[in-house]
């Protein structure tokens, strides 16, 4: 049986209470995480999950959130639209992260 679909929010509060509780930002070409005063390069992470949205009434509600884990334990999120609002800059950022295997 298919897994029933998650709405953005719901799968932001099940990341969270698993632990990735890091907002990651993207800023001139790093990975930064506000909240411990950390940066990244694309190496230090993992992407963990991706996880896709697509807007029911609106195409242009499509976002795209990857739950990342970093060499020092640090786990958070990064969200991105995808589409005619997706950032270029963090889709590309995103290419040099490596997928858990």
């Amino acid at each position: 049986m298919p897994e029933e679909m998650k709405t953005l929010v719901e799968v932001l509060n099940e990341l969270r209470g698993r632990g990735y509780d890091c907002d990651f930002l993207l800023e001139e070409g790093k990975i930064h995480c506000k909240d411990k005063g950390e940066t990244f390069e694309p190496d230090d992470l993992l992407i963990d999950k991706v996880y896709r949205f697509e807007g029911d009434s609106n195409p242009d509600d499509m976002s795209v959130l990857y739950a990342v884990s970093s060499s020092n334990g640090t786990k958070g999120i990064i969200i991105d639209a995808y589409g005619m609002y997706e950032d270029a800059g963090i889709g590309e950022i995103m290419k040099k992260v490596r997928m858990r295997g």
